[in-house]
C-alpha cells in the first residue's frame, strides 16, 4: 500500500510496498559513513545512502547493517569513543 493505494509487482497481483533508496549516496553527497559534506555534525545513516536497489527484498536488513557501520566508524573517529 503506497499512499492509499495498492501496487503491484509485475501484474502478480499480489500487493508490494514501495521502500525508497538512494538520494544522498555514498560519496557523492556524502563521505563513506553518512557525514553529509559541509555540515558537520550532520549525518545520513537511513536507506537514502543505498544506491540502487535491493532486489526482491525488503532492505531492511541492508539499511540496518549499513547504518551499524556508520555509526562505529562515527562515533570512534568524530566523538573519540569505542564502540
Amino acid at each position: 500500500v503506497n499512499g492509499g493505494q495498492e501496487a503491484t509487482l509485475f501484474d502478480l497481483g499480489a500487493p508490494i510496498t514501495f521502500h525508497a533508496l538512494g538520494g544522498c549516496v555514498h560519496g557523492d553527497a556524502t563521505d563513506l559513513y553518512g557525514r553529509l559534506r559541509n555540515h558537520p555534525g550532520l549525518y545520513v545513516v537511513d536507506g537514502s545512502l543505498i544506491p540502487g536497489v535491493t532486489p526482491c527484498a525488503n532492505p531492511f536488513w541492508t539499511v540496518s547493517a549499513n547504518a551499524e557501520r556508520c555509526i562505529e566508524t562515527i562515533v570512534r573517529e568524530d566523538y573519540g569513543a569505542m564502540v
